[in-house]
């Protein structure tokens, strides 16, 4: 090869290094700012190995195509959508054209060079192809807005193409509430829709107490070559709120001095009749029976039958030993007790009895009986606080000595806190031996008790052994005089005590 040809291949090959990155700084040039900053979250999560894949789509989704929308939402001044090109940051299509285009040069070989008209065409074709530009709305369906803890609801979501154009590939991430667990599909989803189409999927989640809204539906579309696509979020509103729907337990009739509404055998203010008695002096006008005056002019004073309130001591079992869920994803049984003892320290204080809460248990937690709204926002303060996440421990023999030595010194400090004349309700998984001595002594030093369970003890042959522990311990329970409400988190609270009700009265 003569010195002229070689220049000549050098200068071709520094032509088509130039073309390359005139075609790399094109394509990057295309990028919007948005995309610029989902390219760096990209890198961050890919260092930090965050992100993830849909089980749902034919191809890969990443986790962070959610939290790149809400930059790229910020920066749309005229719709909610943006524009991102995808791929690699350097062109595939070029540098495999101008790698082959410089073989053919130095090796002097057309058919090599001509090879380079492949990648070439790769390139025209990514770039020939426009971001798609969709009119998208979606709607999400759920089948039970207020379900009990514990239940499992479908949600189906629901997007239908709008438009006149074709969208290739649409890839849809729903906003699940953060503390809902799915359990069954994926909120994610890929599909095609021409246009007038619609495509459903449906995902199940399981309900936790309190209230959870869902977020913003991301939708992604993307061109048929795959090199742009537009992001979109949908505001769908919708709430769950999960209530255990306490019903009203009946309460023995230990009662205080003040108003209330439980019926005594005494008379006095009421509005029922009681009896009638011989008339005082004293007596106001209004109880006089006039009636019985107009026909034997005798005077008589009527007596209603007095209604009184109640002063209860609310009790959560807290203990290590009543942190038993009956499978991975569910409230333990602490929770439960805890979220049942909000409920039912508010419908008490509404029928004007004086309640009072203890967290029995790490970590403790006494507040003294009062009434009143007041006393309702202390009660769930005061839960709020002791719900703190469980840390198990390592369990040895001189450990479980020391637990059982702390366990008796605060059932003895809270016993000698609790008004004498309080009656207990007891909130506990019954999961071990000493909740039911528990039960049975507050029974023992003169409180009229009543114990509410719920039943965590799980299907699972190691749960049916368990399930069995607790019966016999419930059935002991109730041999010494302790009302017992069984309580499964798959029915509906009120239903347990409507038939404990029925066995109390039977």
């Amino acid at each position: 090869m003569s010195l002229a040809s070689e220049i000549a291949v050098l200068l071709g090959f520094g032509v088509l290094v130039a073309v390359y990155y005139a075609a790399f700084d094109v394509t990057r040039a295309r990028a919007s700012p948005a995309s610029a900053r989902a390219a760096r979250k990209d890198a961050e999560a890919a260092e930090t190995g965050k992100g993830g894949t849909a089980e749902d789509a034919s191809d890969e989704m990443d986790a962070e195509d959610a939290d790149s929308a809400d930059d790229a939402a910020t920066d749309s001044d005229e719709d909610d959508s943006v524009v991102r090109t995808t791929g690699p940051r350097w062109a595939p299509g070029t540098t495999v054209g101008l790698l082959a285009g410089a073989a053919g040069l130095l090796t002097n070989n057309t058919t090599v060079f001509l090879a380079g008209v492949v990648g070439f065409a790769y390139t025209a074709y990514r770039s020939g192809t426009e971001p798609p530009d969709p009119d998208l709305s979606a709607e999400r369906e759920i089948d039970d807005r207020s379900p009990a803890p514990s239940r499992e609801i479908e949600v189906t979501l629901t997007v239908r193409n709008d438009g006149e154009t074709t969208v290739p590939d649409l890839r849809i991430v729903d906003g699940v509430p953060e503390k809902l667990a799915v359990t069954s599909g994926s909120p994610r989803f890929c599909t095609g829709l021409r246009p007038g189409e619609s495509a459903s999927f449906s995902y199940r989640v399981r309900a936790r107490r309190g209230t959870h809204e869902f977020g913003a539906t991301t939708l992604v579309a993307r061109n048929v070559s795959g090199s742009a696509e537009r992001r979109f979020r949908r505001e769908i509103p919708a709430t769950v709120t999960s209530e255990s729907r306490p019903g009203d337990v009946p309460l023995p009739a230990d009662t205080s001095s003040h108003p209330g509404h439980i019926t005594t055998d005494s008379g006095g203010e009421g509005v029922e009749f009681y009896a009638t008695r011989e008339h005082h002096p004293s007596d106001p006008p209004s109880r006089i029976d006039w009636k019985r005056y107009a026909r034997t002019r005798e005077l008589t004073t009527v007596e209603f039958r007095e209604t009184r309130a109640a002063t209860v001591m609310v009790v959560v079992d807290a203990r290590r030993a009543a942190h038993v869920a009956r499978r991975d994803g569910e409230p333990d049984a602490v929770a439960l007790c805890e979220y049942v003892a909000e409920r039912l320290a508010g419908s008490l204080l509404r029928r004007n009895d004086r309640v009072g809460l203890a967290v029995y248990g790490p970590p403790e937690a006494y507040l003294a009986p009062g009434g009143g709204d007041e006393q309702s926002a202390r009660v769930r303060a005061t839960l709020r606080d002791a719900d703190t996440p469980f840390e198990p421990q390592p369990v040895g023999l001189f450990r479980e000595r020391r637990r059982s030595r702390t366990n008796e010194t605060r059932f003895d400090t809270l016993r000698k806190r609790m008004p004498a004349a309080s009656q207990v309700i007891f909130l506990s998984p019954m999961a071990d031996d000493f909740a039911a001595d528990v039960a049975k002594r507050f029974r023992a030093y003169g409180h009229a008790v009543t114990v509410l369970s719920p039943d965590v003890s799980g299907d699972t042959p190691g749960g049916s052994v368990e399930g069995i522990e607790r019966a016999e311990r419930l059935s002991s329970v109730r041999e010494s005089d302790v009302r017992v409400v069984d309580w499964s988190p798959d029915e509906p609270l009120r239903n347990a005590v409507e038939a404990a009700t029925a066995r109390w009265s039977s």
